[in-house]
């Protein structure tokens, strides 16, 4: 169970760490990832945008 947990917890702080290059799916909540130029455009009634 903790062995579950440590390698959930690993997997999920290594893709965070990956910043999305220009043109990826992004959110402006950040929970898809951060873009590498910190501006992703989302319109208010889209599920996701696109970093610029």
């Amino acid at each position: 169970m903790r062995l579950t947990f440590l390698v959930l917890a690993l997997t999920g702080l290594s893709m965070a760490a990956k910043p999305l290059g220009p043109g990826a799916t992004c959110k402006k909540d950040g929970s898809m990832g951060t873009c590498k130029s910190n501006v992703c455009v989302q319109q208010k009634n889209a599920d996701t945008g696109k970093c610029k």
